[in-house]
């Protein structure tokens, strides 16, 4: 490999720790990732040595540039572990998040837009990546979930409100691009390495039920598909703050200068200051104060459940992460989150407080 790939930098000092204190390869005392593109490299590497070889580089060049764009963050064990020679304990599941925010496109001259067809791309070479892994790993029948973090602060750079119907339709827009890609991932996967069989048709009959494109259910009908279930929305909060600190999974943005304590194996805590992605670039591009989006202490509880509501339908898991709670809910309040959660057809709601989302 070269070093001719994109470079990667960090724009928030609690990425910058999350980094060093959880995924930066260490041998004792010496340091064997130098820079994040180290770990990129090492990650990507260790994925593709399952690739035919004349396709290694390739496949190879492909997960770096995904990884350096903050686009694709796979499953943290992988990270931390993965080309380090170090043994892994798999307990059968893989993660890996497409970071929403990574997919915002800005510029002076225009406004803001999001490349729903890079998104859908992305989550197709998750697939891969997380099979590959799986393969690698000697993982005989893999579940494997991939979601979004960072949603929230793609909406925020688009100048949408979490809590607002264009805000919905537009992450609706986006869990569209993940559930396309994931399966054409799938199809690809099945023709090159075998479909799971005669559970593909329950892939089909979803994917017809969502109203995704016949070429995919036709190439599905005709290659199977790898795996059965993929998409899957959970709480990955080291992802999210290795990612420049955007938001965690479907969650809203935390707020100005909020802190992060980040612990480490060895005992060690470091408390860390951050506003997070999308605030951070708002206030450097100049944005009024007025105009801010809002966070978490701003927005009705209510608002989370929505936006579950909105993308639950595109998910093959239940979206049952904690919702957020900025204070202690009344039982009134607990009861009516239950019932529109049960009106949304989400299961029973549970919650964490904000002093509660320090990731471990």
């Amino acid at each position: 490999m070269t070093d001719s790939h994109r470079p990667s930098p960090f724009v928030d000092l609690a990425a910058v720790e999350a980094w060093d204190a959880w995924f930066r390869w260490r041998e004792n005392a010496d340091l064997r990732d130098l820079s994040i593109e180290d770990t990129w490299r090492r990650v990507s590497a260790s994925l593709a040595s399952i690739e035919p070889g004349g396709e290694t580089t390739t496949w190879q060049a492909r997960f770096t540039d995904a990884f350096a764009s903050w686009r694709l963050l796979p499953d943290e064990r992988l990270l931390a572990c993965a080309g380090t020679g170090r043994a892994t304990h798999w307990d059968g599941v893989l993660h890996a998040s497409l970071n929403a925010a990574g997919f915002v496109c800005q510029s002076p001259a225009t406004d803001a837009s999001i490349d729903l067809a890079a998104l859908s791309d992305c989550a197709a070479l998750a697939v891969r990546a997380l099979d590959n892994a799986a393969l690698e790993a000697g993982i005989a029948a893999p579940h494997l979930r991939i979601g979004m973090i960072g949603v929230a602060d793609a909406l925020a750079l688009l100048g949408l409100r979490y809590d607002s119907d264009p805000g919905r339709r537009q992450a609706g827009a986006m869990a569209r691009a993940l559930v396309e890609g994931c399966l054409h991932g799938s199809i690809m996967l099945a023709a090159e390495r075998g479909s799971c069989g005669q559970e593909a048709h329950v892939s089909i009959a979803r994917a017809r039920l969502r109203g995704l494109p016949g070429d995919l259910l036709n190439a599905a009908a005709r290659h199977g598909v790898r795996h059965v279930q993929l998409t899957a929305i959970t709480s990955q909060p080291r992802l999210a703050l290795l990612a420049n600190d955007v938001a965690d999974a479907v969650d809203p943005l935390r707020g100005k200068n909020h802190a992060i304590l980040i612990s480490t194996s060895d005992g060690q805590r470091t408390t860390v200051r951050s506003s997070g992605y999308a605030l951070n670039l708002l206030r450097a591009g100049g944005i009024k104060r007025e105009d801010m989006p809002d966070t978490l202490p701003d927005i009705s509880w209510t608002a989370q459940i929505k936006m579950r509501s909105t993308l639950q339908p595109w998910m093959d898991d239940p979206i049952d992460y904690p919702l957020l709670a900025t204070n202690d809910l009344g039982e009134a309040q607990r009861l009516e989150a239950r019932k529109l959660a049960e009106g949304h057809e989400l299961g029973e709601p549970t919650w964490r407080e904000v002093a509660d989302l320090q990731p471990r």
